[in-house]
């Protein structure tokens, strides 16, 4: 695989979301309407390498999808994204994974999402997660198959190389949350986690506490992201909130991936923590504008002023 910036490792699939929805019917005799429907390329490692692109660094997806025509249509959105896929698996004999998101008219949110397609360790090579400056697990509990040992070897791996390692867990496939990453902590650079995440994993109430205790025996930098109240940022023993950039939202699908990519991009300007964090509450916000969180990603140029404008972060 060619060298890149980023290395986004994990979740890929096809997000059909559909927007204004007042109910699911349960009869067939009933039809459903929504206002807006999109297909878009997707998953917690495709949106991340997607906005990473987007923001102008060079960015590899590296996954698993099938051979099927879903496929093939994610194939096509990632490389009009200019991200490579030479890194994703294509498996002739599974079904693409897709994510079917219905946003309600009373601003509620759910999904039905089809199989996930199980990674292994023996899918990949060292090579694979070496030729970047960043990587990035997206999805973590979603893949039990890399919890504890293999995942704390591909850290280490990178860690070798010299990469930025960084994780966002998403929701749990099984219902585990703080087992699973006892020993891989310690090898990353960054946690992304929302509010839901960062308290079943620390076991602590408290965001502040819940970040003080991931710090503790975990990685350099740890964000909790709050949606439209911003984030909390805690490194080494500072604990800072930053408040939110305001948008008037359309779409929050893959916001907290496009926050990912816009911090794990301004780590490797060697920005600052807090002007990192500022810089990424700007493009997460920004990604709920449009549907497909990578849509309305700007440059990061665009971003960065905008970022210091409002925050006047240096």
């Amino acid at each position: 695989m060619e060298s890149v910036d980023l290395i986004a490792f994990g979740e890929v699939a096809l997000d059909i979301i559909l927007a204004g929805v007042d109910q699911v019917p349960r009869r067939w005799a009933i039809l459903g309407t929504a206002k807006a429907a999109r297909a878009v390329t997707a998953g917690s490692a495709g949106y991340v390498a997607q906005c990473f692109a987007k923001l102008g660094g060079r960015a590899a997806v590296v996954g698993k999808i099938g051979g099927d025509n879903v496929g093939r249509f994610l194939l096509d959105g990632f490389r009009r994204c200019t991200v490579s896929t030479k890194g994703l698996i294509v498996d002739r004999e599974v079904d693409t994974e897709i994510s079917t998101v219905i946003l309600y008219n009373d601003g509620n949110k759910s999904s039905v999402v089809s199989r996930i397609l199980p990674l292994n360790p023996h899918d990949y090579t060292e090579r694979t997660f070496t030729s970047g400056r960043a990587l990035h697990f997206a999805g973590y509990l979603l893949y039990p198959n890399l919890w504890g040992k293999p995942a704390a070897s591909l850290f280490k791996t990178a860690e070798r190389a010299g990469l930025f390692v960084s994780a966002d867990p998403q929701m749990s496939a099984t219902g585990a949350w703080a087992k699973p990453f006892a020993r891989v902590r310690e090898h990353l650079d960054a946690l992304f986690l929302d509010e839901e995440e960062a308290r079943r994993i620390s076991g602590r109430n408290r965001i502040p506490d819940a970040i003080e205790s991931l710090l503790e025996d975990g990685p350099r930098v740890v964000v909790v992201k709050s949606g439209a109240r911003g984030c909390t940022v805690g490194n080494g023993d500072r604990i800072r909130n930053i408040k939110a950039y305001k948008v008037t939202p359309v779409c929050t699908i893959g916001a907290g991936d496009a926050f990912d990519a816009a911090f794990i991009f301004g780590t490797l300007q060697n920005w600052s923590v807090e002007k990192t964090a500022c810089f990424a509450n700007v493009v997460g916000a920004i990604s709920t504008t449009q549907y497909g969180c990578m849509t309305a990603v700007p440059r990061a140029r665009t971003a960065e002023k905008f970022s210091q404008r409002h925050y006047l972060c240096d």
